[in-house]
């Protein structure tokens, strides 16, 4: 059974891309050994979808007319999620593993991800609580996922009594000058928060030590993780925060069984684990449990399954022994070098 996985492998958003190889490469080793999905195995065909539609729809269509994939798991940008879902539909089941909106996926399609509200509500709250911060600054790529994280943290903030001092839009590039700095230097605000991409949160994190803020000001970080933290570098981490589902260095059965395997797998050096890689990981599993549940591998029956509209917790009720599971905690975490620390852990 081929599975398609497509995932920038190049560009900002290419810098996940070693250690969800790796991840999925463990997850249907495991699939593999357990008997395969419904008696067939695994075999992983991975296609680069860049950060243009265009490109991913391209990809798409190698990965289910040439390569003859039956499943595209996605772990991209969210700007391409409606274009794949609509080429898709009806056709090959999508399962889309990334943090993102919360807003309603396409036809076919199931999103397994922790949401912006999910994550930012608890945070912005300790923050305020906390550390006294309720002046925001926000500061984002410029697509459809920063877009609707400020929308979140707007209304969060008018929900907790915090307040938006300024915002910025940056292009979805790498190599930026970052003059926003200046505006951010004058705004007054306590805490940035971040929906960058990939490079171009490394790029912004450590322009923003350079320029002396990380002393000043706060920092939280939509998709900060173990990834990005090793490329901004221990120099730039001074009170930087981010929060997730899931953290490779916070201790569980079920993720110490994890990074055991993965470790055992692709040594002590492999890619850096984070909540992106785990997801991708995941994905596997759900469409393995998705699979056995209706009695079938078939593409167009696991896309008419998934076309009546299934929740997010009721596919990952298929996830009890993975590493975040089937009712995910929230952490907060703070940088401690290039590590993150859970630092506060709040329920779902």
């Amino acid at each position: 059974m081929k599975i398609g996985l497509l995932h920038p492998r190049s560009g900002i958003a290419g810098i996940w891309a070693p250690a969800m190889d790796a991840a999925a490469i463990l997850g249907a080793g495991e699939i593999n050994a357990a008997g395969g999905i419904l008696g067939e195995r695994v075999e992983l065909v991975v296609a680069d979808c860049g950060f243009d539609p265009e490109d991913a729809l391209a990809a798409v269509d190698t990965l289910v007319d040439v390569e003859g994939c039956g499943v595209i798991i996605g772990g991209h940008p969210s700007n391409l999620r409606d274009s794949v879902s609509q080429r898709l539909a009806g056709k090959v089941p999508y399962i889309y593993t990334p943090q993102y909106e919360g807003i309603a996926c396409g036809p076919s399609t199931i999103a397994i991800g922790s949401t912006d509200h999910e994550l930012m509500a608890p945070s912005l709250q300790w923050l305020k609580d906390v550390k006294g911060a309720d002046r925001i600054f926000f500061v984002g790529n410029d697509y459809i996922w920063p877009r609707l994280a400020f929308r979140t943290t707007q209304t969060l903030l008018a929900r907790q009594g915090g307040h938006i001092v300024g915002h910025a839009f940056l292009p979805n590039r790498a190599g930026q000058d970052f003059d926003i700095l200046q505006v951010i230097a004058r705004s007054g605000a306590q805490v940035v928060v971040q929906a960058l991409v990939g490079q171009c949160a490394i790029d912004f994190n450590r322009a923003f030590a350079v320029a002396g803020l990380d002393e000043r000001m706060l920092r939280f970080g939509l998709i900060i993780d173990e990834t990005v933290m090793c490329a901004i570098g221990a120099d730039a981490s001074i009170n930087l925060f981010t929060a997730a589902h899931y953290f490779a260095g916070h201790p569980t059965r079920s993720n110490d069984s994890f990074l055991e395997r993965y470790h055992d797998a692709f040594g002590e050096w492999a890619p850096p684990v984070s909540a992106a890689s785990v997801s991708f990981y995941e994905g596997l599993h759900v469409l393995a449990g998705l699979a056995g549940a209706i009695g079938s591998r078939s593409g167009p029956d696991l896309a008419r399954h998934l076309g009546g509209r299934l929740s997010r917790p009721a596919v990952r009720t298929l996830l009890d022994d993975k590493p975040v599971g089937r009712s995910p905690s929230i952490y907060l975490g703070q940088a401690d070098g290039v590590r993150l620390e859970v630092i506060a852990t709040f329920t779902t």
